[in-house]
């Protein structure tokens, strides 16, 4: 299994030893079931220091291969393509009047993307047996699935989507060699999986309108959900039990006396969620900001992939609500709207809010 985040990270300790700890995000807690016992091996990519220094110094666990690509090739592929592009361009999300650009700087980072993946398909292609299954995820590794079949036309392969993906009229929207490359590297795997029927559809409509159709690769829908059963047992454990108690402690009740109703949503703050709209059938809200009196939270949250038409709530944000324009770092594109303070990391471009609490 290959995909770009793996199911271990790294740290490096004060004293130079290094700490390993699950890996995040909801790939990983999707495909969490598959576990050593399957006698799979994943491959995923180094994503920071502690990672490659793990992959130095041979550190690494059972059933898992990390791959050492350069970093800034790897910031040019997840962040200025996958991320930046791919990814706004499945969840329909440009300012279509202003952008996308495609110019030299995006065929630069193109470049990056297919070294990329070319780096998964070899170690797939090195790793797997004779006829093994190679099932690869998500959109950062979109031309994988082509470039194995050459390396390896023995494998059967797959490919997964945890994405949207998005209509031809706007798929249409990257230049013509790229959207066939992006589609000719998906239909390399023999089958292809999407969350939903709606977007395999759309993908199928892309296929036919841009590449022929699909000719051998086969289409599936299988909706990923969460473990019921462990969910159940483990809210019945008493760590869980002690938290709810501070909690409710922590909510308190309302002037009357009464206990609050709690809404909680476990939610990255970035603009394809859209926290504030789905609290409206909820009723009215009161916010409280680090800045909002008595009682008020002093918490941060970050946001990835960002931009933001305009800062919402009741009381308007340091940045003064409205979006400004920002140039990113190292080299990167001008141009993309930021709100808040914003900043560059090796993971990626974060905007940093100041966080909310809502109440009824």
């Amino acid at each position: 299994m290959a995909s770009n985040r793996g199911p271990v990270s790294y740290e490096v300790r004060q004293d130079g030893s290094l700490r390993a700890r699950r890996g995040g995000g909801g790939l990983v807690s999707g495909l969490s079931a598959i576990g050593p016992d399957a006698g799979a091996l994943w491959v995923c990519s180094a994503l920071g220091d502690g990672d490659r220094e793990a992959v130095r110094r041979g550190v690494g666990e059972d059933g898992v291969r990390m791959l050492d690509i350069p970093a800034d090739v790897h910031a040019d592929a997840y962040n200025g393509i996958a991320n930046s592009v791919l990814w706004f361009v499945h969840h329909m999300l440009y300012q279509t009047p202003l952008e996308p650009v495609f110019d030299a700087e995006f065929r630069r980072q193109w470049a990056s993307y297919e070294a990329y993946n070319r780096a998964f398909a070899e170690a797939l292609a090195e790793e797997a047996a004779e006829g093994a299954v190679a099932i690869v995820q998500d959109y950062h590794l979109t031309l994988v699935p082509g470039m194995l079949r050459e390396l390896r036309p023995d494998l059967r392969i797959g490919h997964f989507s945890h994405t949207p993906w998005a209509p031809v009229e706007y798929f249409r929207m990257l230049p013509d060699d790229i959207a066939e490359q992006v589609l000719r590297g998906m239909l390399g795997a023999d089958r292809l999986g999407f969350l939903t029927r709606r977007w395999a559809d759309a993908f199928t409509g892309c296929c036919d309108a841009l590449v022929g159709g699909l000719g051998d690769t086969r289409i599936g829908v299988h909706g990923l959900g969460a473990d019921a059963d462990f969910l159940r047992k483990r809210s019945h454990e008493a760590d869980v039990d002690e938290r709810m108690a501070a909690l409710r402690k922590e909510i308190g009740t309302d002037p009357d006396g009464n206990a609050r109703r709690t809404i909680v949503r476990v939610d990255r703050t970035e603009l394809s969620k859209n926290i504030v709209r789905a609290c409206w059938p909820t009723g009215s809200c009161s916010w409280t900001t680090p800045s909002g009196g008595s009682g008020s939270r002093t918490s941060r949250s970050r946001t990835r992939r960002g931009r933001t038409s305009r800062c919402t709530g009741t009381t308007r944000p340091r940045c003064g609500g409205w979006p400004r324009r920002s140039t990113r770092s190292s080299g990167r594109r001008a141009g993309r709207r930021s709100c808040c303070t914003s900043r560059t990391t090796s993971r990626g471009r974060w905007r940093r809010t100041g966080s909310r609490t809502w109440r009824w």
